[in-house]
């Protein structure tokens, strides 16, 4: 992987991935986010089930861990449209067409749901 500069500071390009990574994590566990998330998406015209994107992106949270490298690295490319750096922190992007599409994926009973269930030991 390559660095990024912020002000006179280099970061490596890991550092970077984790810290979004970890955003999304975070998101992914707060049923109050994920709330926030479908507010954002209904009012900008790509109207969610509340109750059901809850219920999987809880579900994908909890076994983000379990998910084969390349499923995560996808789910990744699908949220995030641009990390920005500054000094001191980040700030996430996230691709809303891409939330609408994961949350749809991952509801229950769809295609996503059951491959979670086949990836993650039982």
């Amino acid at each position: 992987m390559g660095q990024f500069s912020v002000g006179a500071n280099t970061i490596p390009a890991e550092e970077v991935e984790a810290a979004a990574v970890a955003q999304i994590k975070t998101v992914l566990v707060s049923p109050e986010a994920i709330a926030s998330v479908c507010v954002l998406l209904t009012r900008n015209g790509a109207p969610v089930d509340e109750p059901s994107a809850v219920l999987a992106l809880v579900k994908l949270g909890g076994v983000w861990e379990q998910l084969f490298p390349v499923e995560r690295r996808r789910i990744v490319h699908l949220m995030i449209e641009r990390v920005d750096l500054f000094p001191g922190g980040l700030k996430v992007k996230w691709r809303e067409l891409g939330w609408k599409d994961l949350i749809g994926e991952f509801s229950p009973e769809s295609i996503g749901a059951e491959r979670v269930a086949m990836e993650v030991p039982a």
